[in-house]
């Protein structure tokens, strides 16, 4: 049998290689498993797991108001048709809400066959844990890995054409989670976020949960569990959905419910102090006494008490009348706790320089680069290498030391230092709410006692001076990661230190940012080394202008003999493009200042102005100052209003439509699209608003001879790539698009809010096809399950809901189908209008024959309930069935449906090959859809293929399936000596020339085989 393609990305061949016999049916790309672990590994973008169990573990006795809670239980119970589906938590700081997301997490929400618990603790701490797109990229891996049906060849599919940069989109992640939660094999999902203060995007994802409820999904099964501070502008965003949003006050709401918590606060104290008086030994009467002082302070959180207790127990001198005094003065608020603990430090000035260093780390410090830091600022004014390495303290006494100063205002996990809590951030350091809460002048102490300018000034000294001995440093140093950190993150510290003209920090800078000197050779090379881009060939204006040092900019001009438009060897910008590039309106002053700059000077690599560079990152303030010069050419090929667009810049679309020079529909760019086209495609509803509102342009402009997004086929799989500058525009591969709209764009990408815009004009073509391969947004939208989208073109009553593509014959509801969309296969079905049985042109396949193919059981339960199809449809290419498909690729439940029909040639052969779907479950060792078919009691057992003469046992004895084996030969009427007219093999010799010993013995045991056949 020649090697022919059937289906996507596969063939079914069968023939000799290297005297084995074989017949398979293979991916001709990576397997799944492997592309499977691809996406779970891009999904992995933190530590999500050890940062919860950073958390205490609750008292036994506590939380338990809380489950017990009316609100809790009726949203655990509820089914998530309406608001009860979300439930929202707040809790003043220091109340425990992340212990007792903890343990609603670990022991009492927890996973089985009906529902998924995903979770994310949000932490101030660390970068990558205070975003909404790591968040969803965790939830996503939870449920992945929870259920692995629900990671489709389809997703599979996007990851290839999209890459990492589908990972990097949070509604991307969003749609994503929507779409594989909606199916029937999801059962119930449940997001649980905790300290949702501490994402700094946290806007966005509420308002995409408030999108989410706020729409009539038909088959919700998606709960969200999200605790937060009672912040006002995080409770508006909430109450924005409704007035009364199921929310439970961790401080108690009536009377009964304050008792409760103060029933299990005094738990914690009781636990606490039993632990207490057996490592110190106290007598029952001091313990008890102990408790009794502790229960008497009113208003006490569970932070504040294990502040307090700590304290005691490391109190120096532990005696009896120490107890007793200590008792009588204990802290009673957080704030005086806190102080407490600083004013026991050892040596105060110290300490408040080691908390200068972490409180304004970029990330946490270990313990190696936390030391390393403070030998390098004691020695600040004699930089010697080696007085430096002398004071370079262990691990181990490092840890000591920060227990004389510090005390228990820090911790140490795994190896690195953290303040005790986010609430001991906010006590120390001051930042401008603090100023607006409190009269600073009046603090006194500890409180506000970091400024953040001046914590950043340290670091970024200590950073540059780093990097400036790392030329001579010695390898063997424990620095831990302290050369990349001090490479990376100078620039953050100098730009958040406040430097102001003639300060020493700009001279510090300077020694880094000369291309000629040897620190800045090793610096680059380690700021290169960690993905970060380096100007090649530069001059050293170019250097500060790019980094944005103003006041080395400044320091160069006034020096003069520097050559303002130098351009860099690798993308030939000058100083100006570099300070547009990156934001920088205090250097292009200064730059504009000389009147010796190009404002429409072009890079050679892009083509682009500094204003179209400006324009593309969204820098309003860069945009306004090059606009003011009145110079500036806001149309040029590379077009601003493109860029802008593009990414979703509102500001900087209206500053460039206000100039009433722009062409709101131009086509300058390389791509030939329209400012619409880029915005409609990325879902920037504000943008798309702008350009609606000029009245000027064309809702149904069509993409000819694109060069960055592109549809192709590969077997049954529609692709669209969307490589729009993500360094793909040179990528021959790239097929072009003719004739793809706005409207096609956005409801491919599910961009409701824009889809409802463009329809709201009642001028787009809503059955509009791309030439090339004809697909239209309807189709578009249910090939990636956007089932908002669906809705609304639906609802326009103008759709042809059974389209065909030119390419590949596929109607909407074959695409949804094939992907397992079942939600939007319900809003097909229920117009009452699709042709169910439509054959696609390329392999005559019908909606329910991909559904079966791909094992999407609840799409083939829809369309079974129709009571229209056609279950012994065969497709053209191969004639299978789509029970014979659904046996080929082992999806047990789906040939379970189609058997309880009672309609399904059990026992069909294909035209082709001659192989029932007995046979192909053998061939793949489908041992339960093996047994449900001869359950059927319909099968023949001994059916021979045409070409090769093989039946069930034998592709089961050469590819060694035992338990397939077992059940044929149980039935007692196989052939065991039936040979093959391709080779005259019999089973035996099948599973003998292939090794499977087990299978040899199962045959030979039967006593009926000729061994010598």
């Amino acid at each position: 049998m020649a090697s022919s393609n059937f289906g996507p990305n596969s063939g079914f061949q069968s023939g000799v290689n290297n005297g084995n016999i074989q017949c398979v049916f293979e991916s001709n790309s990576k397997s799944r498993d492997e592309r499977t672990k691809e996406f779970l590994r891009l999904l992995n973008t933190c530590p999500y797991a050890d940062r919860k169990d950073r958390n205490n573990r609750r008292v036994p006795g506590t939380c338990e108001w809380f489950t017990a809670h009316p609100k809790f239980k009726n949203w655990q119970q509820s089914k998530s048709h309406d608001l009860s589906g979300l439930l929202w938590v707040s809790a003043d700081p220091g109340c425990g809400k992340s212990v007792l997301t903890k343990y609603l997490v670990d022991e009492v929400l927890l996973s089985n066959k009906k529902q998924t618990v995903c979770y994310f603790f949000f932490k101030d701490d660390f970068p990558d844990q205070r975003n909404a797109t790591n968040a969803l990229s965790a939830i996503l891996r939870q449920l992945f890995m929870a259920r692995p049906e629900l990671l489709s060849d389809a997703l599979l599919d996007k990851l290839k054409t999209e890459g990492e940069e589908l990972i990097k989109s949070f509604y991307e992640l969003w749609y994503m989670l929507l779409s594989v939660s909606a199916q029937t094999t999801a059962g119930e999902v449940i997001c649980v976020l905790d300290a949702l203060d501490e994402c700094q995007d946290w806007g966005q994802l509420i308002e995409a949960v408030n999108k989410f409820y706020q729409e009539s999904y038909t088959n919700r099964k998606l709960k969200f569990l999200m605790t937060s501070r009672p912040y006002p502008h995080i409770e508006r965003l909430f109450r924005k959905l409704e007035a009364n949003l199921p929310t439970i006050h961790l401080s108690g709401d009536g009377e009964e419910e304050v008792q409760q918590i103060s029933r299990e606060i005094g738990r914690v104290i009781r636990k606490r102090v039993s632990d207490l008086g057996e490592q110190r030994s106290l007598e029952e009467d001091e313990c008890n006494f102990l408790e009794q002082q502790l229960t008497a302070v009113g208003n006490r959180t569970y932070l504040w008490i294990s502040l307090t207790l700590d304290v005691l127990e490391n109190m120096p001198g532990f005696t009896k009348g120490n107890i007793r005094r200590a008792i009588q003065h204990l802290p009673t608020t957080l704030d005086s706790a806190y102080e407490r603990i600083l004013d026991r430090s050892m040596n105060k000035k110290k300490a408040r320089i080691l908390l200068h260093l972490i409180t304004a780390a970029v990330r946490p410090f270990s313990l190696e680069e936390l030391s390393l830091a403070w030998a390098i600022y004691i020695n600040r004014d004699d930089m010697a290498l080696t007085t430096i390495i002398d004071d370079v303290e262990s691990k181990e006494r490092f840890r000591e030391t920060l227990r004389d100063l510090c005390g228990l205002f820090v911790v140490i996990i795994y190896e690195n230092v953290y303040l005790l809590h986010q609430t001991a951030k906010e006590f120390l350091v001051r930042s401008n709410k603090s100023t607006m809460n409190q009269n600073i002048s009046q603090a006194t102490g500890w409180k506000y006692a970091l400024i953040p300018e001046d914590s950043n000034r340290i670091l970024a000294h200590i950073c540059i001076s780093w990097v400036s001995l790392i030329t001579t440093a010695q390898r063997d140093i424990e620095r831990g990661d302290f050369d990349k950190y001090s490479s990376c993150h100078w620039i953050t510290h100098y730009h958040q230190a406040g430097v102001q003209d003639g300060d020493p920090l700009i001279m510090h800078a300077k020694s880094i940012s000369n291309p000629s000197s040897d620190v800045y050779s090793v610096w680059s090379k380690l700021y290169a080394a960690e993905g970060n881009f380096v100007p090649g060939g530069a001059s050293e204006l170019l250097i500060a202008s790019w980094l944005g040092l103003t006041g080395l900019v400044k320091l160069l001009l006034a020096r003069g003999k520097v050559d303002i438009e130098s351009k860099d060897a690798i993308y030939g910008q000058t100083s100006l493009f570099c300070a547009a590039k990156n934001g920088c309106k205090a250097v292009g002053k200064l730059l504009f200042g000389t009147g010796k700059v190009d404002i429409n000077s072009k890079d050679t690599k892009h083509r682009q102005t500094p204003l179209s560079w400006a324009a593309k990152e969204g820098h309003e303030a860069v945009v306004k100052l090059l606009l003011a010069t009145g110079k500036a050419d806001v149309d040029s090929r590379r077009n601003s209003l493109s860029l802008a667009a593009k990414n979703g810049h509102e500001a900087v679309v209206k500053l460039l439509l206000c100039t009433g020079k722009v062409n709101a529909d131009s086509t300058g760019t390389e791509s030939g699209r329209t400012p619409l086209s880029w915005a409609a495609e990325n879902g920037h509803e504000a943008v798309v608003k702008l350009l609606l509102a000029t009245g000027k342009v064309d809702v149904n402009f069509t993409i000819f001879g694109l060069e960055s997004t592109a549809f192709s086929f590969n077997g049954t799989v529609l692709k669209l790539l969307i490589a729009t500058q993500k360094g793909k525009e040179d990528d021959k591969s790239i097929r072009a698009v003719n004739g793809l709209t706005p409207l096609a764009l956005a409801a491919f990408n599910g961009h409701e809010a824009v889809v409802k815009l463009l329809l709201a004009t009642g001028k787009v073509d809503v059955n509009s096809k791309d030439i090339e391969y004809g697909v239209t947004p309807l189709a578009l939208a249910a090939l990636d399950g956007r089932e908002a989208v669906v809705k609304l073109l639906l609802a326009t009553g103008k759709v042809d809901i059974n389209s065909k593509n030119t390419e590949s014959g596929r109607t909407p509801l074959s695409w949804a189908a094939e992907n397992g969309h079942e939600v939007v296969v319900k809003l097909l079905l229920a117009t009452g209008k699709v042709d169910v049985n439509s054959k696609d042109t390329e392999y005559g396949m019908t909606p329910l024959a991909l559904a079966a193919l791909n094992g999407h059981e609840a799409v083939v339960k829809l369309l079974l309930a129709t009571g229209k199809v056609d279950v012994n449809s065969k497709d053209t290419e191969y004639g299978m069935t789509p029970l014979a498909l659904a046996a080929l690729n082992g999806h047990e439940a789906v040939v379970k449906l189609l058997l309880a029909t009672g309609k399904v040639e059990v026992d069909s052969k294909d035209p082709k090959y001659g192989v029932t779907p007995l046979a192909l479950a053998a061939l793949d060792g489908h041992e339960a859809v093996v047994k449900l078919l001869l359950a059927t009691e319909k099968v023949d057992i001994n059916s021979k293929d045409i070409e090769s003469g093989r039946t069930p046992l034998s592709w089961a004895a050469e590819n060694g399936h035992e338990a397939v084996v077992k059940l044929l030969l149980a039935t007692g009427k196989v052939d065991v000596n039936s040979k093959d007219i391709e080779y005259g093999m019999t089973p035996l010799a099948l599973a003998a020339l292939n090794g499977h010993e087990a299978v040899v013995k199962l045959l030979l045991a039967t006593g009926k085989v000729d061994v010598n056949s």
